[in-house]
């Protein structure tokens, strides 16, 4: 035993130097002891038969460099850094070797933040590209592991979610995959929350070159409403050790509870609830392949031609449950102008804003 625990502080000595920072004053062997025995005590059941111990004991050595290299070290304590850096996978997808990887690609970015909300900013707005991974509905599941999304440059919520977190924790940030199913709209959607200064924060879905807003999403109105008296429609956020909850895999086949740990945060989202207006249409607009295309749409009342709202739809690299939204007040009554590539608007139909929500698909000849 304490021949490995020597090798776990040697290889976490020789990832510091590698990476050209001070190396600070050394994990004790009890340190490194509880880490490891934390890691292979809570790991999913899957995992025991396939993951080495070699694996584990890297593991341990680059989470303890990442936490001892990080700006924001002095608020990791012990729970906060197994819990939520120190853990190999998020929801028990196949296990792979990324942190060497993104920890070479991202640490370099970052190492200068003072806090983690920055440090997210940065990873955020340079992912997608520098892994040339995007959103699609056309990914092989869910689930998939970070290189297997590198692998076919495709992933859906699910596994941006997967990759942005093993980036963050890559990083010496705290980070945890948070899931629902909806209660206003149909489907569901998974994000990352990372820690900062005593609480949990995420951002909108991650955009090149651009900073976002913190605590603002296309999903939060969403979120806010999430059920809480049904386990279905809770919001989990999932964790390494178990606690008596489990997390609800809404991307398997029956959408049903998981073995994986979590914590309940429905409460967590309701800060950000406000009435969710009713009066609400949203768009899409598909070409003859059925894949969805920006087009401009312009709605107009249907007595005097004044011009109510305009906006341009997504694409398909947006979340499949992200639209453009039209809010106004009920009762009001508009027809759709769908613009042409002419550049003329032609009719494409009519609709009335009143207290159910409704998504109104439209098709390009």
């Amino acid at each position: 035993m304490r021949q490995w625990m020597m090798m776990v502080s040697l290889y976490g000595m020789i990832a510091w130097c590698a990476f050209g920072v001070d190396v600070p004053a050394r994990v004790t062997e009890n340190a490194e002891m509880d880490d490891y025995t934390f890691l292979k005590t809570y790991m999913p059941e899957k995992d025991r038969a396939t993951v080495s111990e070699a694996y584990l004991r890297k593991t341990v050595a680059l989470a303890q460099e990442a936490r001892a290299t990080a700006p924001w070290r002095d608020q990791l304590t012990d729970e906060i850094f197994r819990e939520y850096i120190l853990p190999y996978s998020s929801i028990g997808e196949d296990v792979d070797d990324w942190r060497p990887l993104f920890r070479e690609k991202f640490w370099p970015l970052v190492k200068s933040c003072k806090t983690t909300t920055d440090a997210v900013q940065i990873i955020n707005s340079k992912i997608w590209n520098m892994l040339d991974v995007h959103y699609s509905t056309k990914r092989d599941k869910a689930d998939q592991s970070p290189f297997h999304s590198m692998r076919i440059h495709m992933a859906s919520c699910t596994g941006l979610a997967i990759i942005q977190i093993d980036v963050y924790r890559a990083c010496g940030i705290p980070a945890r995959f948070v899931g629902c199913c909806w209660t206003p709209i149909p489907g569901n959607h998974s994000w990352p929350e990372f820690w900062d200064n005593g609480q949990w924060h995420f951002f909108s879905d991650a955009e090149p070159d651009k900073f976002l807003p913190l605590d603002e999403a296309w999903f939060t109105s969403y979120a806010a409403q999430a059920d809480g008296s049904n386990p279905r429609t809770k919001i989990y956020a999932t964790r390494w050790s178990p606690n008596g909850t489990f997390f609800w895999a809404t991307w398997r086949s029956g959408n049903r509870p998981s073995t994986i740990p979590a914590d309940d945060v429905t409460e967590s989202y309701k800060r950000f609830r406000n009435p969710l207006p009713q009066a609400r249409v949203a768009f899409v607009v598909r070409d003859s392949r059925g894949k969805r295309i920006p087009s401009s749409i312009k709605l107009v009342a249907p007595d005097t031609g004044k011009a109510l709202a305009e906006g341009t739809t997504y694409d398909d690299t947006h979340d499949m449950n992200d639209h453009l939204v039209f809010e106004k007040p009920e009762k009001t009554m508009a027809v759709i102008l769908l613009k042409q590539p002419d550049g003329t608007w032609k009719k494409a139909g009519f609709t009335t804003f009143d207290a159910q929500q409704k998504l109104i698909e439209l098709k390009t000849e």
